[in-house]
C-alpha cells in the first residue's frame, strides 16, 4: 500500500501537462483559503497565510505525521466516516501548527 506521502508526491497527468498531486492541492489551498479569507484579513495576508497553509498541507514530515494519525480505516468504518476523520485529524493538526 502507498503511503499518503508517496500518493501526493506522484506525478499525474493534468491536463496536457504533468504536475504532482503536491503542486495541485497547494494551488487549490492557496486559492481556497485566499477567497475565504481576503475579506476578513485582507489579500496580503490572506495570501501570507495560505501560503504557510499550502506548504505545510504537502511537506513530507507533516504527511507522514497525518498518516501516523488516521491509520487505516476502521473495520465498521464507511468511506465517508474515514475521510470525515482524516478531515477533522488534518483540521486539528493545521490548526496546531499555524497558531
Amino acid at each position: 500500500m502507498k503511503s499518503l506521502v508517496d500518493i501526493m508526491h506522484e506525478v499525474t497527468a493534468v491536463s496536457k501537462s504533468s504536475e504532482s498531486l503536491g503542486v495541485t492541492t497547494r494551488a487549490g489551498v492557496k486559492l481556497a483559503a485566499v477567497a475565504i479569507l481576503g475579506s476578513s484579513l485582507g489579500a496580503t495576508k490572506a495570501a501570507q497565510f495560505a501560503d504557510g497553509a499550502a506548504s505545510l498541507i504537502t511537506n513530507k514530515e507533516f504527511l507522514g505525521e497525518l498518516e501516523s494519525e488516521i491509520g487505516l480505516p476502521q473495520k465498521s468504518e464507511t468511506e465517508e466516516e474515514f475521510v470525515a476523520r482524516a478531515k477533522n485529524t488534518m483540521f486539528e493538526m493545521l490548526k496546531s501548527k499555524l497558531k
